[in-house]
């Protein structure tokens, strides 16, 4: 079988998988299940909403999450795309200080949805050059690489010089297939997002949890920093094609969900609009992308009240 179409079945050999994490300090050991924090506020209250994350069944992407929690990130960040069954993250600040000539200015969301500025507002307040900073930092794990190399003996191998800065992709579009109990995309659900890449055969190679080098498509292997809450039964990105990697971890998490989106609902019930759509354009600095591949179209739903994720804490490792 050749590697292209090799496939990485996760069995129960790799629920086992411990280690000792590189990000945070040689002493903190990964457990099959760390935990996530992620704090919410809209209209000044804050609901603390907790997921198990299953690195035993999608082990580069909980990694990859961990990594941007605990660098900060996320923080004082907005959900950037509302929709009923899926909300967007991860990939703008809330009212950034940005510089403009010799000036320091401070954006402000509120003022720009009043003003129709927001495609502005989500331009100034973009986080994909801190993304970037952050990989040419070395605060990330490898997982996609540019090409395969070859050593002296003929093995195939790959030059951490050929790193990308994106995150393999674990679902089964992209051949990372779960034996038995698999995530769904059910209500609740955390996933990593990307955004389409168009038609583009473009190839990478990725090395999987098994240390496998194997050659896919760049358009499943090119997440970031975005992340999906689903926040209904039904989704437009669907654990074929996008890794649903937590889910929430108990009865006092559905309910602190339930308490935000019951918030929400109230607030809706008193003003005449609570959304508008925004045109912008992603993945702007994507240089190993074709040109079909960066600049992206998108179109974002936004609220006339922000919802701020204040933070994204690892409360377990």
């Amino acid at each position: 079988m050749s590697k292209k179409s090799r496939l990485a079945i996760l069995s129960l050999a790799l629920a086992g998988l411990v280690g000792v994490s590189a990000a945070t300090s040689a002493c903190t050991v990964k457990t099959k299940h760390p935990r996530v924090k992620i704090s919410i506020s809209f209209l000044e209250e804050t609901y603390d909403v907790e997921y198990t994350l299953y690195r035993n069944m999608y082990p580069q992407t909980v990694q990859h999450f961990i990594e941007l929690a605990d660098g900060g990130f996320y923080d004082n960040t907005i959900i950037h795309d509302y929709k009923n069954n899926d909300w967007l993250g991860g990939a703008y600040s809330y009212n950034a200080v940005v510089t403009s000539g010799d000036n320091e200015i401070q954006t402000d969301y509120s003022a720009a949805y009043t003003s129709g500025s927001l495609a502005e507002y989500l331009e100034n307040n973009c986080k994909e050059a801190a993304y970037y900073d952050m990989f040419e930092a070395g605060k990330f794990t490898p997982s996609v690489f540019k090409r395969t190399v070859y050593n002296d003996k003929g093995d195939p191998e790959v030059d951490s010089a050929d790193a990308l800065a994106t995150l393999i992709g674990e679902f089964s579009e992209n051949d990372h297939k779960i034996e038995s109990g698999a995530l769904s995309a059910s209500y609740g659900a955390l996933k990593m997002m990307y955004y389409e890449k168009g038609d583009s055969n473009q190839k990478v190679t990725i090395k999987n949890s098994f240390g496998e080098l194997l050659e896919h498509d760049y358009r499943y292997n090119c997440a970031t920093s975005v992340f999906t809450m689903q926040m209904g039964n039904s989704t437009s990105y669907s654990a074929t094609k996008y890794c649903v990697f937590g889910e929430l971890r108990n009865d006092s998490a559905k309910k602190a969900l339930q308490s935000l989106t019951d918030a929400i609902a109230d607030y809706v019930d008193t003003i005449s609009k609570f959304t508008t759509t925004v045109d912008t354009k992603v993945d702007t600095l994507d240089r190993f992308a074709e040109d079909d591949g960066r600049d992206i179209e998108k179109q974002f739903t936004l609220t006339s009240v922000p919802l701020i994720v204040k933070t994204v804490e690892v409360t377990k490792y």
